[in-house]
């Protein structure tokens, strides 16, 4: 029996007409590919192989000063650890731009004397006495860290000449950090400065946030390394033209009226009633949400694009800012390439956290977590 054309597509009609009836309260959607190359590359890696990163956003913890207790950040360090972090990141100039610093021009000279005295000071003392160069001590801590970030089983005796290698290497947290692997006993056989041991001592204890966070998060959970990740190429540029931004910026309407809201009331509420209750997690939790980190970024760098200064100074500053967060992504980028699928937990000043955030989204492999997902 031969059936017409017309008929088939008649029944046809029919069955998917009666199937549209029976998904009233369902929309109807079709799959398709994404025209964005990116989006396309992200479905390709299902969720339980993507790298995780959370960005810790901190505020600077020793303006605190005597309000400052390590059992402040007790609920934060018990949350923090359901995340299971397996490489942790601070907010601390990488090493490699303090040797690229030392090693260019005299103002780049000055510029990491500035920024990094210490990482310098105690490098100096090292180098001296055991006779490390940078480059040296560079090759050897990667070698180390590259066959197993989560080795505890290192001796005495390797753990000093760890120290010694990130010493000379600039890495003053992760040697605090192995310093803080040993007991008293140990500490006193090293054949290390005073200047040194006294230097390595005051980090394990300083109210810092790569310090009361990273080096303690990282001793509970037997980790060996920190990455400082921090970029401060920016300032090279913003030396040369603050003066005259700052001059423009104090003849501008839109600069002078913006700076009537400047008190974020709530968030000092937040950070006064976290203190009184002795438990700093709800004012992390705070200044770590969407509605905080869309309110401060509007009021703090949203200027820069109201304000159309004649000289395209105001432009030229949230740019550089743009450049900095850019180059941090790239730091903890390159650490995590070499560590794909890992948990990544990134402690950096949260004026940068939503743009960090942004750039590694657009990452292939890259999930983004948050503290407030966290249970």
């Amino acid at each position: 029996m031969k059936i017409s054309l017309r008929v088939i597509l008649t029944i046809f009609l029919l069955i998917f007409t009666g199937c549209l009836k029976e998904m009233t309260d369902k929309e109807l959607t079709v799959s398709i590919e994404s025209e964005d190359p990116i989006k396309n590359l992200q479905k390709l890696t299902p969720n339980e192989f993507k790298t995780n990163i959370l960005i810790l956003g901190v505020p600077p913890l020793n303006v605190l000063r005597k309000d400052f207790s390590p059992t402040l950040l007790d609920s934060l360090i018990i949350t923090l650890k359901k995340y299971n972090p397996e490489l942790l990141c601070i907010d601390g100039i990488a090493p490699k731009e303090i040797e690229a610093f030392l090693s260019n021009s005299e103002y780049h000279f000055k510029l990491a004397h500035t920024l990094a005295s210490k990482e310098i000071e105690l490098a100096e003392l090292v180098r001296k006495k055991y006779k490390i160069t940078f480059f040296k001590a560079s090759a050897f801590t990667d070698s180390v860290f590259q066959l197993d970030l989560n080795n505890t089983d290192i001796t005495f005796s390797e753990r000093i000449e760890l120290i010694k290698n990130l010493l000379a290497s600039y890495d003053i947290y992760s040697a605090a950090l192995q310093w803080s692997y040993l007991n008293k006993q140990e500490k006193n056989k090293v054949d290390f400065d005073n200047k040194i041991k006294n230097a390595l001592d005051v980090l394990i204890n300083s109210n810092d946030e790569n310090s009361s966070i990273g080096i303690r998060l990282a001793r509970e959970k037997k980790i060996q390394k920190l990455y400082p990740v921090n970029d401060y190429s920016d300032k090279i540029y913003l030396d040369k033209i603050s003066d005259k931004l700052y001059e423009e910026m104090l003849i501008s309407e839109v600069y002078l009226n913006s700076r009537k809201d400047i008190l974020d009331l709530e968030t000092d509420k937040q950070l006064k009633q976290s203190l009184n209750r002795k438990n700093l997690l709800p004012f992390f939790k705070h200044i770590n949400s969407t509605d905080y980190i869309l309110r401060s970024t509007n009021k703090n760098w949203g200027i820069y694009y109201k304000m159309f200064l004649d000289s395209g100074l105001d432009r030229s500053r949230v740019s550089l800012w743009e450049m900095k967060c850019m180059r941090i992504a790239a730091n903890i980028r390159e650490i995590s390439s070499f560590n794909p699928g890992k948990n990544i937990l990134v402690i950096i000043d949260v004026s940068a956290k939503p743009f960090i955030e942004q750039y590694l989204k657009s990452m292939g492999d890259v999930k983004i977590k948050q503290l407030n997902d966290l249970n």
